[in-house]
């Protein structure tokens, strides 16, 4: 229990602190269940501080991002309201420590949906609508994450970038839908949301089961941001990201 308590305090001092922190494992030994047991403590502590779980998160959702960060599977984290901006945002990237950028197809639950069995039909069917959005990470530490580092932090989520209006998914496949991702105006790469689990219902579906093996689940009105569906960028201050899907219209964002 006492090493538990000091990793948890660690990401918690990290997630306040100005200056990148050693890795949470670094000289421990944790599993991956552990890594999962000390972000539950972490979010139940920011929200004992006055923060709100406004909803969850996808990491790792393609081939490239496990193996990058030594895994074979997804993993999951909690999104916090005080990190939420609308489209147009201008944001002081003083606020991160080392900034990345991600498109992303952001999912708003019409109704409250948790594991186990959970298909991606079923998903479907729990859904209000989609927005375009852009996810901020942190990488808070110094040295590279595993994906027990990430986990334990909550996946390195800082702020999201949500578009607008709500989009109708019933009828689309969002594993079609494409994307135009763009820095200072200039195109750095096209893709399409299939990137992303094969498609963000997948995802979806996924979050949700692992939340019941947790005890936990999605609660109506929650934003499920379902997985990167292209490069991770690394913006400076002066940089504007937009981000142009095909149905599901544009979400921007200035670095300031």
């Amino acid at each position: 229990m006492a090493a538990a308590d000091s990793l948890v305090e660690h990401v918690l001092a990290a997630r306040a602190s100005s200056v990148a922190s050693p890795l949470p494992t670094e000289g421990r030994s944790v599993s991956l269940e552990e890594a999962y047991d000390v972000q539950d403590r972490v979010r139940q502590a920011l929200v004992a501080r006055g923060e709100r779980v406004i909803g969850w998160k996808a990491g790792f959702t393609s081939r490239a991002t496990q193996q990058a960060f030594g895994t074979d599977r997804p993993v999951c984290g909690f999104l916090l309201g005080s990190g939420v901006y609308a489209s147009g945002a201008e944001v002081p990237a003083s606020g991160f420590l080392s900034l990345a950028v991600e498109a992303e197809v952001a999912l708003v639950m019409g109704r409250a949906l948790a594991g186990p069995g959970v298909t991606p039909p079923q998903a479907l069917l729990a859904v209000e609508g989609a927005v375009p959005a852009l996810e901020l990470v942190d990488f808070r530490y110094a040295g590279k994450p595993t994906a027990i580092d990430a986990v334990a932090d909550g996946v390195l989520a800082k702020a999201i970038v949500l578009g607008a209006p709500l989009t109708d998914v019933t009828h689309i496949d969002l594993a079609r839908e494409g994307l135009v991702y763009e820095v200072n105006g200039a195109i750095v790469a096209t893709n399409t949301a299939a990137e992303v689990l094969g498609s963000p219902i997948n995802s979806l579906a996924w979050i949700a089961n692992h939340l019941g093996a947790r005890g936990l689940g999605l609660r109506a009105g929650d934003v499920v941001m379902t997985g990167s569906v292209s490069a991770v960028l690394r913006p400076k201050a002066g940089d504007a990201v937009r981000a142009r899907f095909t149905r599901l219209g544009m979400v921007a964002a200035r670095f300031v």
